[in-house]
């Protein structure tokens, strides 16, 4: 499971590498050309691929100043699949992943601006 190593504005550091855009962070890979319908707000479809890989736990990080929104209808996709969805500011969010991926399987989200 990846740690991330880094998070700032505008960048995400796993494995040593740099992602400077949204980017998601799987167990066993990293997304960094992930693309939103809409670039304020984490909508259901924006998720798909998250959903098909069926982790225990999402943690969705929505910007350092939290300007992301995450619809009511975001957060019932994840329940009815039975995926724990967790919402925090990025850096909240990266501390989060780090920590539940020791013991879950987690996947985050992260919106970097």
């Amino acid at each position: 499971m990846p740690v991330i190593e880094e998070v700032a504005f505008s960048r995400l550091v796993v494995g040593g590498k740099v992602y400077r855009s949204a980017t998601i962070v799987y167990p066993d890979s990293v997304d960094g050309r992930w693309w939103r319908k809409d670039g304020m707000k984490f909508l259901p479809e924006d998720f798909d691929a998250v959903i098909a890989r069926k982790p225990q736990i999402v943690v969705l990080g929505v910007g350092f100043q939290a300007k992301v929104s995450v619809p009511e209808e975001t957060r019932q996709r994840f329940s009815k699949e039975g995926i724990r969805c967790l919402v925090a500011d990025t850096p909240e969010a990266v501390e989060q992943f780090n920590t539940l991926r020791k013991t879950q399987t987690v996947i985050g989200a992260f919106h970097l601006m």
